[in-house]
């Protein structure tokens, strides 16, 4: 009995030896690993800490051309300022002096026939759409000149109103020319048929 218990003891006395050795190697091999990454994270910093500095470098030549172009921008701004104060300065006595104003609009007065060829932007598309009546009131002077269009279609009457120097404008035709005696012709609005006629003016 006793024997067997003494090679009872060496046996566990071994198992839990190599047990022992086991976690320590286990131990050993995490420690290991986690030294192997906290040097990575170092290097990966360092390697950030060098490609920011060298960003920083890069980016500072960028700065100073950026803020040389300013600086010839606002000298650039000062000139045109300078020029259209000169230009204002010149043409206060002309109202209806401006510089987008269209020069290949014809004459029109109250009375007339036109062809207004308007562009229609729908959904991406673009076409032209041609409105034809008489001009019954032209108001504003100078950029803000707007002219009123009045039609009547299938016993419908519409009035539209187009600001001259538009760029959707695509161009203007005068189909003829009436004899009026007035510059606003609302009185239209309650002629219907012949009576709503002008004479032509020859």
């Amino acid at each position: 009995m006793t024997d067997e218990k003494k090679n009872d003891n060496v046996l566990e006395s071994t198992e839990d030896k190599k047990s022992e050795i086991a976690e320590d190697d286990g131990k050993k091999v995490v420690e290991k690993k986690v030294e192997s990454k906290a040097e990575d994270v170092k290097k990966l910093t360092k390697k950030e800490d060098t490609s920011d500095k060298e960003k920083i470098k890069t980016d500072s030549p960028k700065e100073e051309d950026a803020v040389e172009a300013k600086s010839e921008e606002d000298e650039t701004v000062d000139k045109i300022e300078k020029i259209q104060n000169k230009d204002s300065k010149k043409n206060l006595g002309n109202l209806n002096y401006y510089p987008e104003l269209r020069t290949d609009i014809p004459v029109i007065r109250s009375g007339d026939i036109l062809k207004v060829f308007y562009r229609v932007v729908e959904g991406g598309k673009e076409r032209i759409q041609i409105f034809e009546g008489t001009v019954i009131a032209m108001k504003n002077s100078g950029i803000a000149k707007t002219i009123t269009v009045r039609k009547t279609s299938f016993g419908i009457s519409i009035e539209r109103i187009f600001p001259l120097n538009s760029k959707l404008i695509q161009k203007i035709e005068v189909m003829k020319h009436s004899k009026v005696r007035r510059s606003k012709l609302y009185y239209l609005r309650k002629l219907k048929g012949k009576a709503a006629r002008l004479k032509e003016l020859r």
